[in-house]
């Protein structure tokens, strides 16, 4: 390690600020003060405006934090990435109230990457608690980046967007972390509820990856009395406003625990949970496309939408796919996906269980899974395990259904037409709790018997699980391959191992 590191500050002394034909520019950051040479502050200012790329790298003995201490330089030059990997990942920039990144809306930069580092408490009024790029013509790439306590604050005067990170442009996301980052009211008394995405906002006609990515604990949290009761803003974690038919967000592989929006109103001593919609994630388009896939949502919570909300977004596709849902809660309805004033969707191939919509106590008639309400549906293959006895399984209004195998608790998912390939089981006691079968997410397995194993659409099935894992396989060992319904595909060899058989 020694070795390395003092290879590394050969090369800082010899290369740091000098360009290579075919290579990057490289300013190494040579220790973790606050300021002077060698210095992270120093080493943004030192990016120059010129098409040439630039590398920032890192290279230092010790593991102190770099602690900022005041505002550091925005981003300049065509195409520059901030990377940790040098040092394993073990660099921590602290923003003590500051922004580590931004790129101002005017400036010349189209590529930032961002990669193998952490980012915790930086602070802004605005957009971008630790990441904050302002221009809509700037690619924002994030690989192996942890989020830690960013936050971005609302005012009567300024919205709020993006506690962690805000792009204008065009934003990838892949292999991070968000823990615990949060959209904030400035003070006690701002009558404003504009502050959206407690970890993660994009806003423009443009597209978005989240992959592999973890999201937990981040919320929206706002103090108003607004003219009803106190309102917060939308998507507790992630917020994604992507209008124009050529727009895409894509969310695969990811885990959205804990977050939240909620409100307090001044004077009280209490929260209130679910004041806005989307607790993990509200996505709005009005043409363009979602894809949420192969995901797994827990605890979330939100007012419509306690995973996700997709709202006043009449024209867009939404595809949701062999992803699981397990405890989130609507307050207002749609304990897992709302869909409101929305869309062209199809719900392939996924898990719901034990959502719930409304208070505790009182009956809501608002879809404990899911709630749909105009454009249209097409509901296959999938497991509605309803739990509550405040709410239906699912709710449908002024909007066309198509449906096929999808297994139900109850009789509490009444379907437009007549749907004879669907079944009302009972109590679901063959579906598992949530576990890492291999891959990225937790699934929900079913007990060997189950009526979810081979019992699904061949025709409309995913061409994958979960886990990633093709369908369709033998899950009951009859010899002949079927779809599973659910987001988990059983094959019989995987059943007689994950029961102990050795």
């Amino acid at each position: 390690m020694r070795v390395r590191l003092a290879a590394a500050f050969v090369l800082a002394l010899a290369f740091a600020g000098v360009a290579r034909a075919g290579n990057p520019i490289v300013i190494w950051v040579t220790n973790s003060g606050n300021f002077g040479p060698g210095s992270f502050a120093d080493a943004l200012a030192q990016l120059q405006p010129i098409a040439t790329p630039q590398e920032i790298r890192f290279a230092y003995s010790g593991t102190l934090p770099i602690a900022l201490n005041g505002p550091v330089a925005p981003i300049v030059g065509a195409d520059v990435r901030i990377d940790g990997a040098d040092m394993q990942g073990a660099v921590v920039i602290d923003g003590g109230g500051w922004t580590q990144v931004s790129v101002a809306a005017d400036s010349d930069t189209t590529k930032l990457t961002i990669a193998n580092l952490t980012l915790r408490r930086g602070q802004i009024i605005g957009k971008g608690g630790c990441v904050g790029v302002h221009n809509a013509n700037t690619v924002t790439e994030i690989d192996h980046v942890t989020f830690v306590e960013c936050k971005v604050f609302v005012d009567a005067a300024t919205p709020a967007r993006g506690g962690a990170v805000y792009a204008a442009g065009p934003l990838t996301v892949a292999d991070s972390v968000f823990e615990r980052n949060e959209a904030l009211t400035l003070g006690e008394s701002a009558e404003t509820n504009d502050a959206h995405g407690g970890a993660l906002s994009s806003e423009g006609a443009h597209a978005v990856s989240i992959a592999r990515s973890t999201f937990r604990d981040n919320r929206v949290y706002l103090f108003n009395s607004l003219p009803s009761s106190c309102s917060s803003g939308v998507g507790g974690a992630v917020h994604l406003y992507l209008p124009g038919a050529n727009s895409v967000g894509s969310i695969v592989d990811s885990t959205f625990t804990g977050n939240r929006t909620a409100c307090r109103r001044p004077g009280t001593n209490y929260d209130i949970d679910g004041t806005g919609d989307g607790g993990a994630a509200a996505l709005h388009s009005d043409a363009g496309t979602f894809d949420v896939e192969r995901n797994f949502f827990e605890n979330n919570v939100g007012l419509r939408g306690g995973a996700l909300s997709f709202v006043n977004a009449a024209q867009t596709r939404v595809n949701i796919l062999n992803s699981t849902f397990h405890t989130n809660r609507g307050i207002a309805s749609s304990g897992g996906v709302g869909f409101v004033n929305c869309c062209y969707a199809r719900m392939v191939n996924n898990t719901f269980s034990a959502n719930r919509s409304g208070i505790d106590g009182f009956a809501n008639p608002y879809g404990g899974a899911f709630t749909i309400n105009v454009g249209s549906l097409e509901l296959v293959n999938n497991i509605v395990d309803n739990r509550s006895t405040d709410s239906p399984g699912c709710a449908y209004s002024f909007g066309q259904v198509t449906s096929s195998h999808n297994l139900y608790s109850d009789a509490a998912c009444p379907l437009p037409d007549p749907d004879p390939t669907s079944l009302v089981t009972g109590p679901m006691d063959w579906l598992g709790a949530p576990k890492n079968l291999g891959q990225y997410v937790l699934v929900m397995p079913p007990a060997h018997g189950a009526p979810a194993i081979d019992g699904g659409d061949d025709a409309r099935c995913t061409r994958y699980d979960a886990r990633s894992v093709p369908r369709p396989l033998d899950g009951d060992g009859d010899g002949e391959a079927h779809c599973d319904i659910g987001a988990l595909e059983s094959s019989y060899v995987d059943r007689l191992f994950r029961d102990g058989f050795d």
